[in-house]
């Protein structure tokens, strides 16, 4: 949405006192809205700002193993606690607490319904701002029910003498609900937007929207008995999109950082309106660059990278979180950044680490220590972003901001919905080879996968959380696997990198804090006040009661 559409309103000062013009003059009223296509555009355009993004401060990576935010920003760290309840969901970061948020905007859909039938404009460009508005809803119920399982389905505007009662639809029946408006709308949308509409829904758009929702509907969390109708639906959707005319993109680094071949669907920024308003670049910066630092990678995650000779990870997790050295990984423990899967230079910045001009420091009194300036926006687990970040961009800022695009679908997750359906139906050739196809990128090249059976599951699993690392997945990835019961109940771990006066360094890895996850936690608790205000018609989620 690069167009901007400004709108001069005009005041003009009535002359006779005999009439009363009691039309708003400091905004647009409903009125001139439903009358002008222009303003109906803008209406549309507004909706698009309910598609949370991963620029914000409260990032969805900071309530799973991914990482830990040292400001508290948004107090997901209740969530790594284990603290969540029906009575503090309110007051946590909307992207937790959804309900309200979401529902606000659902209101507002159903309003341009209501009133787009009966408004100006051409068949075309109604058609078009229907199926954006199709696609946006689906977007917001699926969130809904990825965080609160079955959720009420609300397609009308109430009035002021209706029955506000509403029944609260089953996970199944709100999935075929968001697919059928999925449906609905790639067929009024373009398969892929022009470049000067980037950002705007499309064809494409709704159907890898799809394939993610049916991905998460045949998995383990909704689909207990595994189904293999929900996993040949998840294949299929993500086999439409196969052919469609994305490929990966080379660098691996730089997907991120501009619109490409593999991008399929992204939130654009402008200068005026960049990442995140004081911009990602700050927010995630080193603090021996003036960054804050609020991020910070967890050795977990860390240790998720395989080495690139042998495709191996460097340590054995066990249930409880401890960690044995995995024979043959080639991986040294003096050396623990060296020879490591591409992604991991490419994601995360670490001690030793050159990045715009300078080698981070990130051990005991170096530059970029919680013992040097600003030690208090220092990271606690000895890693920063890198990923998403513009290296010509500082944290202190510039004249410039950074304008790069938040991807919310791109083919290599596409890839891998297509690699985890077909594993899941049986076909472990065709899981490896679409796979290795993601492993294969000119800029990652790691080794081929030849494992089978549960260490194939294992391999894909693994991938997802190497390959979309703080795309914000992770978090309804363990939940949707059944697995966070143990990956979330593991120590939150970090580096703790000492230098010796000789200038060799000793590396230990060691518990940040601990982490804690219980079974209701595999769905959000609806508040309290709404679930009292519905009389009944809206049930608490299992274990919050």
């Amino acid at each position: 949405m690069r167009k901007i559409i400004y709108i001069m309103l005009i005041v003009f000062t009535a002359t006779s006192c005999n009439k009363l013009d009691l039309k708003p003059l400091d905004k647009i009223s409903e009125t001139d809205t439903w009358t002008d296509p222009a303003l109906i555009q803008l209406y549309v355009n507004a909706t698009y700002n309910s598609m949370q993004h991963g620029f914000q401060q409260d990032l969805l990576s900071s309530a799973c193993d991914e990482t830990y935010n040292i400001h508290g920003y948004g107090n997901l760290a209740v969530l790594q606690r284990g603290e969540l309840t029906q009575d503090n969901v309110s007051g946590l970061s909307d992207k937790i607490d959804y309900f309200n948020f979401a529902y606000g905007y659902i209101r507002n859909i159903n309003i341009f319904f209501s009133k787009i039938d009966a408004a100006p404009g051409e068949a075309g460009f109604k058609n078009s701002v229907m199926g954006e508005m199709k696609f946006i809803r689906a977007y917001i119920y699926a969130n809904l029910i990825w965080r609160y399982g079955g959720v009420p389905l609300i397609t009308k505007v109430f009035g002021l003498h209706d029955d506000f009662t509403v029944t609260q639809s089953s996970y199944e029946d709100c999935v075929k609900f968001i697919v059928a408006e999925l449906d609905d709308a790639a067929k009024l949308l373009p398969a892929d937007q022009p470049a000067d509409q980037l950002g705007r829904a499309s064809k494409n758009a709704c159907l890898a929207l799809k394939a993610r929702v049916l991905l998460y509907a045949a998995s383990a969390q909704n689909n207990p008995g595994h189904d293999p109708v929900k996993w040949q639906a998840a294949a299929d959707a993500a086999e439409a999109l196969l052919n469609a005319g994305y490929q990966l993109n080379d660098d691996y680094q730089a997907t991120f950082l501009s619109n490409n071949k593999e991008v399929i669907f992204v939130r654009q920024f402008t200068q005026a309106n960049n990442t995140g308003g004081t911009g990602f670049n700050l927010e995630q910066g080193r603090n021996g660059s003036n960054g804050y630092g609020s991020e910070n990678p967890s050795q977990n995650l860390v240790n998720a990278y395989e080495m690139a000779a042998t495709g191996k990870q460097p340590y054995i997790v066990q249930n409880d979180g401890t960690l044995v050295a995995n024979p043959g990984s080639g991986y040294d423990p003096a050396n623990p950044y060296s020879g490591r899967d591409p992604r991991f230079d490419a994601s995360i910045l670490h001690d030793g680490s050159l990045w715009a001009g300078r080698v981070t420091e990130t051990f005991h009194g170096g530059e970029d220590s919680p013992e040097s300036n600003s030690g208090f926006n220092a990271s606690l687990t000895s890693y920063n972003f890198k990923k998403f970040l513009v290296e010509s961009i500082p944290p202190s800022g510039s004249s410039l901001r950074p304008t790069n695009p938040w991807i919310f679908f791109r083919y290599a997750e596409v890839l891998l919905n297509y690699a985890e359906a077909k594993f899941e139906l049986g076909d472990e050739a065709t899981a490896r080879q679409y796979l290795n196809m993601v492993r294969s990128r000119p800029s990652v090249h790691m080794p081929e996968v030849t494992d089978v059976g549960d260490a194939l599951r294992s391999r894909i699993q693994n991938e997802r959380r190497v390959e979309l690392a703080f795309e914000e997945h992770r978090f309804f990835d363990v939940r949707r696997w059944k697995i966070a019961t143990v990956v979330l109940n593991q120590p939150f771990l970090r580096m703790d990198i000492t230098k010796q006066t000789n200038g060799t360094k000793t590396y230990n890895i060691i518990k940040l804090n601990d982490s804690k996850f219980l079974e209701p936690q595999y769905l959000i608790p609806f508040p309290r006040a709404e679930v009292d205000k519905s009389l009944g018609s809206l049930k608490q989620n299992p274990g919050y009661q």
